[in-house]
């Protein structure tokens, strides 16, 4: 094999990456409908692990984990999501490509598109557009983590896999040329 020369990934290394992402998003969708069918009209909290863990409706109309409380401009989000499964594509076709690059590419987009979905469809009384996050953790001096989603999840383990293995994996030796 020529140095440089590209070597396309295996078809089963594709799978991997459709398989975790359609995972993710349809966890994270089936559990978001089950949220709004059940937690938002009630208002009832789900405690799993008292006092730290509980399951309650928020309906966030900004991005991840509240960072931005309210987003006018939804199409700014959609482009970043574009962009990123763009560089999950070129980060994986890399030659060197891993397993694990494959699975985090496929949680990293399988987020994506689970919130993209959301403020897509996910409308509220009020006609707004939003995301649906249900995860509350809470600290045990009081206080609480914003609340999230699946799909909040799925990305940041994503790019915590993506980041390890970009950084721990070395390509293999280029063959010299004969």
């Amino acid at each position: 094999m020529l140095k440089n020369q590209q070597v396309p990934a295996s078809p089963r290394l594709w799978a991997l990456l459709a398989v975790s992402g359609a995972g993710a998003l349809a966890l994270d969708l089936g559990t978001k409908q089950w949220v709004w069918d059940s937690l938002r009209p009630t208002g009832r909290v789900v405690v799993v692990l008292d006092p730290w863990l509980e399951l309650a409706f928020a309906y966030n109309r900004g991005s991840a984990f509240g960072l931005v409380r309210r987003l006018d401009y939804p199409f700014v989000l959609l482009a970043v999501t574009v962009a990123m499964i763009a560089w999950i594509v070129l980060t994986t076709r890399a030659p060197h490509g891993t397993r694990l690059r494959f699975v985090a590419g496929g949680l990293v987009a399988g987020g994506a598109l689970g919130n993209v979905y959301d403020r897509l469809f996910r409308v509220d009384a009020l006609g707004h557009h939003g995301v649906v996050d249900f995860i509350k953790l809470n600290y045990p001096w009081g206080g609480s983590w914003p609340s999230f989603n699946i799909a909040d999840a799925a990305l940041v383990i994503g790019v915590i896999l993506l980041v390890w293995d970009l950084r721990t994996r070395k390509p293999p030796a280029a063959a010299s040329p004969g």
